[in-house]
């Protein structure tokens, strides 16, 4: 009976030590993002391309993972439903708010570095004689500005004393612009410059004032589906990752440097307004103050630097 029992204790270490020596397999991740509003929106491909670098970036502690766009355009409000149940979309890089951090789960990184919050204006050509004789936030308010209806920079520019006109669908704004429904159209820098060669051909009589620049403090974070919190943590982990190793500085300016020195944001008279829905206290609360863009440096020098160091 000892003997049998010494036996089976025997058997049953080797059972065990055959089971833990069995490499560890994962099922694939599956990362289902938002398709952009318009065949014209570029927004998005950065994000894209950024999602695609985390994912790289954790195989070896997440395992493989699959990246796929929705077949789907949806509004805001839709996506967030969707988001919510995580079925037909499971993640999306959106502009911060109190309803998104609370029904999802946010990864608090800002991806952007805070671009899209430095707003230049899309105008008239026949407006820019107007716009560059702008000397106070009070003369800027006076004019007519355009935004998404769903845009959480609508917020902050109604809080400024804005007059906003509001449109639901993006390619819509443009039309109105150049009818002359309002004066101003901000967009972030890393957006305007695109809109303006992809609507050119529509939209002939619309330029992008040289003079002034609006920041408004805003993040965009990625989203998750709160039925998804182990693809919110491989997010976490990957952006960390290449944010220490210097793979995410490398490909934020390769796809932003263009616009920044375009913009010459330096050399702009600067407005900057609170927005109500966001702070950079909670901004940086991650990542730290220095991994905000700066509208004051020279952009045309430290793109310089980055490029030279990877040549």
């Amino acid at each position: 009976m000892y003997n049998l029992q010494i036996v089976r204790i025997f058997l049953s270490v080797i059972l065990l030590m055959g089971l833990t020596s069995i490499p560890i397999t994962y099922a694939n991740d599956q990362f289902i993002i938002n398709r952009s509003e318009s065949n014209h929106d570029d927004r998005y491909k950065y994000t894209y391309d950024l999602l695609q670098l985390v994912i790289d970036a954790t195989k070896a502690d997440f395992g493989q993972a699959s990246l796929e766009v929705s077949d789907v355009i949806m509004s805001r409000n839709r996506i967030l439903r969707e988001l919510q149940d995580g079925q037909n979309i499971n993640v999306i890089a959106e502009a911060s708010s109190l309803e998104w951090n609370t029904k999802l789960i946010p990864i608090k990184i800002p991806i952007r570095k805070g671009i899209q919050g430095f707003r230049v204006f899309i105008i008239q050509k026949k407006n820019v004689k107007s716009l560059a004789q702008i000397t106070s936030i009070m003369q800027l308010t006076s004019l007519k500005t355009g935004s998404g209806s769903q845009w959480s920079t609508k917020v902050a520019m109604q809080q400024a004393g804005f007059e906003v006109i509001e449109s639901v669908q993006y390619d819509s704004l443009f039309n109105m612009l150049s009818k002359g429904r309002f004066v101003t159209f901000g967009r972030g820098v890393n957006e305007a410059y695109q809109e303006l060669k992809q609507f050119n051909l529509q939209y002939p009589n619309l330029v992008i004032d040289e003079n002034i620049l609006l920041h408004i403090p805003l993040a965009t974070y990625f989203y998750v589906s709160p039925n998804k919190p182990h693809l919110a943590q491989r997010i976490e982990v990957g952006l960390r990752r290449i944010i220490n190793n210097g793979e995410f500085e490398k490909l934020f300016y390769k796809r932003h440097c263009d616009f920044l020195i375009k913009s010459k944001m330096n050399q702009r008279l600067i407005f900057k307004i609170d927005n109500p829905l966001i702070s950079e206290a909670e901004m940086t609360s991650i990542v730290g103050k220095d991994f905000l863009l700066n509208p004051k440096d020279d952009f045309s020098i430290l793109c310089k630097k980055i490029t030279d160091n990877d040549v």
